[in-house]
């Protein structure tokens, strides 16, 4: 009746169009597929590119051949398909493709047949070029003109870029070239000079984050700021690795992505551990950055892009440090930067530009050993005791260890000028070398008191002021070693009510410890600053924890900040109560200031000379005399 026969069941199947559109609904399309720019205005961060091509096609001057350069993920392919619509819009060439005609649809769905996509990674060779070559002259098939886009031009071999030469030096009538690449510098100087380049930038880790807050909400997904910049920080500019992160967080943590989940993805922040590390370069701490690449090994860290955002967080700290004020040259998120620049006060340029040395030797060393671990944990080493670097970084500072030893001041014992400029003597030539008009005095180190410095040391050992009652326990046991105790050293063992712990909340100091001291030391320098405790707070901004034992804090100053241990022995009740208030502890401050690394700048732990350290006279003077390269002048006056 109805001119149709129907078979039993055809009306519950859907056929055609329809079981074609059921079957792309159940078909997961991956994000960074479904947000891909379509039009120019969707181009995410490459505004100087979009100018000029839209600019070219509205005064009619759009050039036959392009190069797109930049890294990858920041729309070179999708910026070339969308210049292929506006030259084939059916409402074109427009600057502004309509985006639902038949060739901006099939432009799209990548089944146009004068637009021609070709991988030159794996048809780079002469045979495809010549192919290119001989169908490129032919009219188009479906459209107003053929675009031939060439993903990873760079690839192709040198063959087949001589067999492209002359189609691009005369192009046919109605065709277009995009060339894309992640390495421009490979390319023929022949190829370049007969396109129009366009360099791709690296998207801001706060573009990244706000567009994929945006995606999130498109999406029905709650993005946390601190999980967008976590993302945007890992995918390091480019916005479809950032995309592909956030598909595959929203499937760690359903419809919510907070910081757990993008732990469980990522491992640890980045920023944490990066922080970390830096402070146990600060203070000298060896064994934290052991324990910190352990664990890292256990998460299954790749050490060498820990070893590149090592060296990215220590750049940062040293434009912070030399750049003020200049937050555009760093990019991390606007409340990042206040904790570099604080971090930043515990070093001196010196210091920083060594460990960024070191770190970049690592690197390099990465790239043809088979143990990574070793290579970073020798340069966090280094970096930590540069008495274990043979560099002349770490000579400098052995240099000015013994000058302190022999208790004289840093920089003060200079050869004489004959002494620098002349040749030094041949072997069988029987002449001493010149030696100063007054003999050098050495002074008794042994006669001194180690534990009091003298007025022009260059270390200054402060201890905040105390009452007698609380003085360290560890005074009446001797003197305390050379060097950083590396960790929280253990608390006394209790033997009677006189050795209760003096600070209130005593049960909840045994979850204190260095690491966590370190790590929460921001939110103590907030506490300060919401107390209006403004000059403390500016002081201890520059202090990083060195070493808890449950009853003595010990901060660590660096050695531009001499100040700093006098100013905090007379702001101490207030620092104690910021820390009883916030950590529930209340222990015996002090302070020391760290040994001056410079020119070279190692960062080393402080030494506080022991009486073992110490030496006698004879071997003072023959440390100096091997410094100075010299003899002792004779008592006598006879100087031959």
């Amino acid at each position: 009746m109805h001119g149709h026969t129907s078979f039993p069941g055809e009306g519950e199947r859907p056929r055609g169009a329809e079981r074609q559109r059921v079957a792309d609904e159940k078909q997961h399309q991956a994000l960074y597929r479904r947000y891909r720019p379509q039009t120019p205005t969707e181009v995410l961060g490459q505004d100087h590119v979009v100018r000029a091509l839209t600019g070219a096609i509205r005064e009619g001057r759009l050039h036959h051949a392009f190069l797109f350069c930049g890294p990858r993920g920041t729309g070179k392919t999708s910026t070339a398909r969308i210049l292929a619509k506006m030259v084939n819009c059916e409402q074109g060439p427009t600057a502004e493709p309509c985006g639902v005609c038949s060739q901006c649809v099939t432009i799209r769905e990548g089944t146009h047949l004068d637009v021609v996509e070709i991988d030159a990674a794996s048809h780079g060779g002469v045979e495809d070029a010549r192919e290119l070559r001989e169908k490129a002259p032919t009219a188009p098939v479906q459209g107003r003109e053929k675009v031939y886009i060439i993903d990873e031009a760079q690839r192709l071999s040198r063959e087949a870029f001589d067999a492209l030469l002359k189609v691009f030096e005369e192009p046919p009538a109605g065709v277009r070239f995009v060339l894309a690449t992640t390495e421009p510098h490979k390319m023929p100087p022949t190829i370049v000079g007969r396109c129009q380049r366009f360099d791709f930038r690296r998207l801001s880790m706060e573009q990244l984050a706000e567009h994929l807050t945006d995606i999130a909400t498109r999406e029905g997904v709650i993005l946390e700021p601190s999980a967008a910049h976590a993302i945007a920080r890992q995918a390091e500019g480019s916005a479809r690795d950032a995309i592909s992160l956030l598909d595959q967080a929203s499937v760690l943590g359903g419809a919510t992505i907070d910081d757990d989940a993008i732990r469980a993805l990522l491992g640890a922040p980045r920023g944490e551990v990066q922080h970390e590390l830096a402070d146990a370069v600060a203070v000298g701490d060896a064994r934290t950055a052991f324990e910190v690449v352990d664990r890292l090994v256990q998460d299954g860290q790749d050490l060498r892009n820990v070893t590149a955002e090592s060296l990215g967080h220590f750049r940062n700290l040293l434009l912070v440090k030399t750049a003020p004020g200049q937050q555009d040259l760093i990019d991390v998120a606007a409340d990042a930067y206040d904790a570099l620049r604080i971090q930043a006060e515990k070093f001196t340029p010196g210091e920083l530009a060594r460990v960024i040395s070191l770190l970049l030797a690592a690197q390099q060393d990465m790239r043809w050993t088979t143990s990574p671990r070793i290579s970073l944990e020798l340069a966090l080493v280094r970096a930590t005791i540069p008495d274990t670097d043979p560099s002349p970084a770490g000579l400098v500072a052995r240099l000015e260890r013994l000058e302190r030893l022999a208790n004289l001041e840093a920089g003060s014992v200079v050869p004489p000028a004959s002494a620098v400029h002349a040749a030094p003597p041949s072997p069988a030539d029987d002449v001493e070398v010149p030696v100063p008009a007054e003999p050098i005095e050495v002074p008794d180190p042994v006669a001194e008191t180690p534990d009091v410095p003298s007025a022009d040391e260059d270390v200054v050992i402060v201890e905040a002021a105390e009452p007698e009652s609380a003085a360290r326990p560890e005074a009446a046991d001797g003197p305390e070693p050379a060097g950083f105790t590396p960790g929280p050293e253990p608390a006394p063992e209790p033997s009677g009510p006189a050795t209760q712990m003096p600070v209130p909340h005593a049960a909840d100091a045994g979850n204190v410890d260095v690491t966590m001291l370190r790590r929460s030391w921001p939110a103590l320098i907030d506490h300060l600053g919401t107390s209006r405790q403004m000059i403390l707070k500016a002081i201890l901004e520059s202090a990083t924890v060195s070493a808890y034992d449950g009853e003595t804090l010990e901060l660590a100053f660096p050695p531009d900040r001499k100040v700093g241990p006098q100013k905090v022995a007379e702001r101490q009740d207030d620092l104690r109560a910021a820390l009883n208030d916030l950590f529930g502890v209340s222990p015996t401050i002090t302070c020391v200031v760290r040994e001056a690394r410079e020119p070279a700048g190692g960062v080393a732990a402080v030494e506080v000379v022991d009486e073992e350290d110490v030496p006698d006279e004879a071997e003072a003077l023959r440390r100096v005399q091997e410094m100075l390269g010299a003899t002792p002048a004779d008592p006598s006056g006879d100087t031959g």
